[in-house]
């Protein structure tokens, strides 16, 4: 994928666009899983629809936070930039580093919601698998193919799993499965996937720092706690 793309006289940053086209349709599976929960429960529409509400404007701002470090926080490091060259704003972003620093202040952010809101924890890991697996299958295919089509794959066939599974949010299960499913499935595609040429990725004691993130992620999935139907109508 460029690094730039030119229409006519403007440039934009091909990157960060893609970024916003997988945070685009990451929004809409979220809107549409929303909706699926709200119809689920005829009673109550107006709870419902304020839940919905807050999930969505969650998602935008965590998608903001992210996307506003990972474009500005290089500023802080040049801000001459602002009066030397401040066309380049446009096609210039932060590094990975600043991407990492912006998706923690939106963890940091989510969890002060929860924590002012009273959001469950399983149900808050249930919900982002709904928006991140698609936003993820869209970045993957915009910004990594061919070489990265085993892992849209993945998250397709996750995402499939996902929406078959008979479960309650909150029960702990969709994040599970989002997590093991990711973990297990990216490791093993990871062995195989080809690179790009001319990228030799770095290893840290034999493994790729994404590979180490994919085991992680197997990690956490199998620890989650996961409460079955019967545990759940037992609370109720």
């Amino acid at each position: 994928m460029p690094e730039v793309i030119a229409l006519g006289p403007l440039r934009l940053d091909a990157v960060l666009l893609a970024a916003l086209i997988a945070g685009a349709a990451g929004f809409l599976a979220f809107k549409i899983r929303l909706r699926r929960l709200a119809g689920s429960e005829q009673s109550e529409q107006s709870k419902q629809s304020k839940q919905a509400e807050l999930w969505e404007r969650l998602y935008v701002n965590t998608a903001i936070i992210t996307l506003l470090c990972w474009k500005l926080l290089f500023l802080l490091r040049a801000p001459s930039m602002l009066w030397e060259r401040p066309s380049s704003l446009v096609i210039v972003r932060g590094s990975g580093f600043d991407a990492l620093i912006g998706l923690a202040a939106a963890i940091i952010y989510v969890a002060y919601v929860r924590y002012r809101t009273r959001i469950a924890g399983l149900l808050m890991l249930d919900m982002w698998p709904f928006a991140i697996l698609p936003a993820c299958l869209v970045w993957t295919l915009l910004t990594n193919v061919p070489y990265g089509l085993g892992y849209t794959v993945l998250y397709a066939i996750l995402y499939v799993v996902l929406l078959r599974v008979d479960a309650e949010a909150g029960s702990g299960r969709f994040a599970s499965i989002a997590l093991l499913g990711s973990g297990i499935g990216g490791l093993l595609v990871s062995l195989f996937a080809p690179y790009p040429p001319g990228v030799v990725p770095s290893l840290t004691f034999g493994l790729t720092s994404l590979q180490w993130l994919f085991i992680g992620a197997g990690l956490v999935g199998s620890l989650l706690p996961v409460k079955d139907k019967e545990t759940e109508s037992r609370a109720y």
